[in-house]
């Protein structure tokens, strides 16, 4: 149970990530602002869970837990290129064994 915040707050921020992408749909510069967007809900979380239940996080003060938020935070846009990248990849096989046909 030592590093069930880190997947919590993974899946959080990728929510919000995709949630903000939903309500600006239509302006694509906005996209832009997700990273820092996702990091800074990361850092707010790994604070909050320092606080209200720090047995979860593996943090010995505020400042790791912040740390440890803000990379979470991060690496939910790394989820989301993995993501994005395999269904990339799923279309072009599928676009190329089409052509062959």
């Amino acid at each position: 149970m030592d590093f069930i915040s880190v997947p919590i707050i993974v899946v959080c921020c990728y929510i919000v990530g995709e949630l903000f992408k939903l309500v600006f749909k239509n302006k694509q510069e906005a996209y832009n602002y997700i990273p820092i967007i996702t990091a800074v809900i990361g850092g707010a979380l790994g604070i909050l869970i320092f606080y209200t239940n720090p047995e979860i996080i593996m943090a010995q003060n505020p400042w790791s837990a912040l740390g440890m938020g803000i990379i979470s935070g991060s690496s939910a846009t790394g989820t989301n290129q993995i993501i994005k990248q395999i269904f990339k990849r799923k279309e072009n096989t599928t676009n190329k064994e089409e052509k062959e046909k």
